[in-house]
């Protein structure tokens, strides 16, 4: 099942590639990349914060 939608995402990217000079594949890895930077920003904020408080309430 694996090898099957494997084989249907690289024939979907190989189109892209082709005949939309890879225009969708971009935006989809633009996508990707903006909810990834997202997420570590968020975990970093989350970080700190507790730090934050941690330090403050041992002080």
């Amino acid at each position: 099942m694996f090898r099957i939608l494997l084989i249907i995402v690289v024939i979907a990217i190989g189109y892209d590639a082709v005949v939309h000079s890879g225009y969708y594949t971009r935006q989809i890895w633009t996508g990707v990349v903006g909810l990834t930077d997202s997420a570590v920003g968020s975990a970093k904020q989350l970080g700190e914060k507790v730090r934050d408080e941690t330090a403050t309430k041992t002080n």
